[in-house]
C-alpha cells in the first residue's frame, strides 16, 4: 500500500469515474485502474462496485475512504508545513531543570517572552533532579539549569550567571525572625532549623550548610528531604528553613524570606558544554532568560 494507490481510490470515489480521477490526476486510466486493484489486492476486500458509467463504495469502501481521507489529509497538511519551514527551521533545544519555586516562576515567562518575540525554538524541559552535570556530559540536555559551583570542576562545561546567590531564612510571617530585615548567624542560636539532605542538594548549598553546622553545631538542626518538606515544616511553625534564595518560593503568602547577613554565595545560571556551537541560539536563551528574571524580580519586590 502506498499514498499513489491511496490518492488514486480518493480521486476515483471523489468523481465517481476512473477516467476523470485519471484526467485530473494527469494519469492514464488503466494506470489508477491499476493502482485501485493493487490497493485492494493489498487489504484483501474490494473497495468499489464497478459500474459501466458511474462507480460506488461497498460497505468497507466507505470506512476505508474516511480513513484514507484523513490520512492523506495528514500527510498533505505536514508535507505544506514542513515546507513552510524550510526557509525558518524550528530549532529543538533540551533545557534540564529541577521544578524549583524559581524556575516555575521564571520559565513561563520565558515562553511567553519566546513566543511574543516570534522565536522559532522548540523548548523541551527535561527534569533533570540533583544530576545536572551528568545529564548534559551524557548530551541528554543542551543546557542545564545549575548553580556554578556544582560546574566549577568540570573543565568542558561553561557557565552563564543569571541571578546572585543569597542564603535567606524561611519563616512563619507571624514570627520574630520575619519582622527583620536582615538576620544575624546570632539570630539563629537556639533556633530549630531546617536544612536540606546533602546528599540531594547543590554543591553551592551542601557549603554553606557546612559553614553554618560548624558555627551553630547539630543541637537545633534537622535535615530534611527537599524545600517541598522545608516549607512543610516552616508552615507548621516547627522552625526555621536555611536555603538559597534561587530555591525559594517567593509565590508563598504563608512563609517570609528574610536574607542572612553572610557573604554572597555561588550565582544560579546555565550550564551548557564549550562544544555547543550555536552561538545565535545560546544568545537568544540567555537574553530572553535575563529579561524574565527582571520582570520576575519586579514582580517579587512589589
Amino acid at each position: 500500500m502506498n499514498f499513489t494507490q491511496l490518492r488514486c481510490f480518493i480521486k476515483a470515489v471523489d468523481n465517481s469515474s476512473f477516467t476523470i480521477a485519471a484526467e485530473r490526476m494527469n494519469f492514464s486510466q488503466s494506470a489508477v485502474s491499476k493502482n485501485i486493484k493493487d490497493l485492494e489486492n493489498t487489504i484483501g476486500v474490494t473497495l468499489i462496485n464497478r459500474g459501466h458509467h458511474r462507480i460506488s463504495l461497498t460497505d468497507a469502501g466507505k470506512y476505508f475512504y474516511r480513513v484514507a481521507r484523513n490520512v492523506v489529509d495528514d500527510m498533505d497538511y505536514t508535507v505544506a508545513y514542513l515546507q513552510s519551514k524550510r526557509n525558518d527551521p524550528e530549532t529543538l533545544l533540551r533545557i534540564g531543570v529541577c521544578d524549583t519555586p524559581l524556575e516555575q516562576s521564571v520559565l513561563p515567562l520565558f515562553l511567553r517572552k519566546l513566543r511574543e518575540a516570534g522565536s522559532n525554538l522548540n523548548i523541551q524541559f527535561v527534569f533533570v533532579l540533583n544530576n545536572s552535570i551528568g545529564e548534559l556530559l551524557n548530551h541528554h540536555v543542551d543546557l542545564c539549569a545549575i548553580a556554578r559551583d556544582d560546574v566549577n570542576v568540570v573543565d568542558d562545561v561553561q557557565f552563564e550567571p543569571l541571578i546572585q546567590g543569597q542564603v535567606v531564612v524561611a519563616c512563619p510571617p507571624d514570627s520574630p525572625l520575619a519582622q527583620k530585615k536582615v538576620i544575624s548567624l546570632s539570630d539563629l542560636i537556639k533556633q530549630d532549623l531546617f536544612l536540606l539532605d546533602p546528599n540531594s542538594s547543590l554543591n553551592v548549598q551542601v557549603n554553606f550548610q557546612n559553614e553554618l553546622i560548624n558555627h551553630m553545631g547539630m543541637d537545633h538542626i534537622k535535615f530534611v528531604q527537599d524545600f517541598l518538606a522545608m516549607n512543610i515544616y516552616v508552615r507548621g511553625g516547627w522552625g526555621y528553613g536555611i536555603l538559597p534564595n534561587f530555591i525559594a518560593d517567593y509565590q508563598a503568602t504563608d512563609i517570609s524570606y528574610v536574607p542572612i547577613d553572610y557573604h554572597d554565595i555561588s550565582p544560579y545560571g546555565i550550564a551548557y558544554m564549550k562544544s555547543f556551537t550555536n552561538e545565535s541560539v545560546l544568545k537568544e536563551v540567555i537574553t530572553t532568560l535575563n529579561k524574565a528574571i527582571t520582570e520576575y524580580l519586579k514582580q517579587k519586590n512589589k
